[in-house]
């Protein structure tokens, strides 16, 4: 029984990992249309500009640029990827990365035998991409197909608050390997939200259409894990060393267009997802472990301001695009964004002050219609 056990989780996790190789290998977009989604939507500070192109970073390297410099005579402009970049400078002889960086923003130039390599070489043909939008991976491919049904048995699995599967997920302590799904489902959701690309704070360049709804899916997985409390996956999902945490907070505090322009509703549906899981993270807990980790990128007046917003968003959206259950109406999900408030709240002064001194209309409305019953 137990081989049978380790050798489904391995699949589990196969699957996982092939799925977010095809999503790292198909984010290959021009940073210049960056620019395009507005100002609202990169909040983060290593974002800079050179010759008119705004170019996200990761760390002190550029996650992509631009190589037209060096690829004007095979005919057009192409966009590489950093991991492209890094491999194309480990192939070529005689150049490094950084060269290869100042070729791609027209600070300098190949040397004349890279640039014969690079014409020349087919081996590479295929990295060299024509430039393209960033609509990211395609949904129907088989690594992606197959990611929704999986995360929605693991969420079921853990339903109606199954501890002992809530843990077992976590640790396989009969088996000779174990596996975190825990881990795996929260390196996903980084994954396919941009965040090992560099783009915490360009979640519009990822999030779409076409992959909300396994978005969605992945927060849902993640809610179940929780709940109970399952202090444990609480925890492993909290202090854990990818971004995912802060990908869920900056799910909620930042405006993810052109989806939020185009279909309010799934931007909306995400911020309550979002919310949800923040709150399960938190669930029953007596420490201010969480509640840290929560607020360590957040700015106690960015949640405050974005309960407001949901709330004054309200006339925005076609009844139609409401659910029956309401659970999909702007004031709902600032309503939960409000929750959440009022739980980090008890770990902070300063947003608790914000909670008591600001009489904005719509915070009155939440604190009218919210109770607390201790269990």
């Amino acid at each position: 029984m137990s081989s049978n056990c380790e050798a489904f989780f391995h699949e589990i996790c196969d699957h996982i990992g092939e799925a977010q190789a095809e999503i790292k290998s198909s984010y290959n977009f021009n940073p210049a249309d960056v620019g395009s989604h507005g100002a609202s939507d990169m909040n983060l500070p290593n974002v800079s500009q050179q010759n008119g192109v705004v170019l996200p970073q990761l760390g002190d390297v550029r996650a992509s640029c631009d190589i037209s410099s060096t690829g004007a005579d095979q005919g057009g402009d192409t966009t590489i990827s950093y991991t492209q970049a890094a491999s194309l400078a480990n192939s070529l002889p005689g150049v490094t990365l950084t060269e290869l960086q100042s070729a791609a923003l027209g600070q300098s130039q190949l040397p004349d035998t890279a640039q014969v390599s690079l014409g020349a070489t087919s081996q590479h043909e295929s990295m060299i991409q024509a430039p393209m939008s960033h609509s990211g991976p395609s949904m129907d491919s088989a690594e992606l197909l197959c990611m929704w049904p999986i995360l929605r048995f693991l969420q079921l699995m853990c339903e109606n608050h199954n501890k002992d599967l809530q843990n077992y997920l976590r640790r396989q302590e009969n088996s000779k390997s174990s596996f975190n799904i825990i881990h795996e489902t929260l390196s996903f959701l980084d994954c396919i939200c941009g965040s090992t690309a560099g783009g915490l704070g360009l979640l519009g360049l990822y999030i779409n259409e076409r992959n909300v709804e396994l978005i969605n899916q992945c927060l849902a997985t993640l809610t179940e894990y929780c709940q109970g409390p399952c202090q444990e996956n609480q925890k492993a999902i909290a202090l854990h060393e990818s971004n995912g945490v802060d990908i869920i907070v900056a799910l909620i505090l930042n405006d993810i267009q052109p989806l939020g322009q185009t279909r309010m509703e799934l931007d909306l549906m995400l911020k309550n997802n979002a919310s949800k899981l923040l709150l399960a993270i938190m669930e029953s807990r007596k420490d201010s472990d969480m509640a840290e980790r929560i607020m360590y990128n957040m700015q106690p007046r960015q949640l405050i301001e974005r309960c407001k917003l949901a709330f004054n968003e309200e006339g925005f959206l076609d009844e139609t695009e409401i659910s029956e259950d309401t659970s999909g109406s702007p004031r709902h999900v600032g309503h939960n964004m409000y929750l959440l408030a009022s739980q980090l709240a008890q770990h902070s002064k300063e947003l608790g002050e914000l909670l008591q001194t600001d009489r904005d209309p719509a915070l009155e409305y939440y604190e009218k219609h919210t109770a607390q019953i201790e269990v």
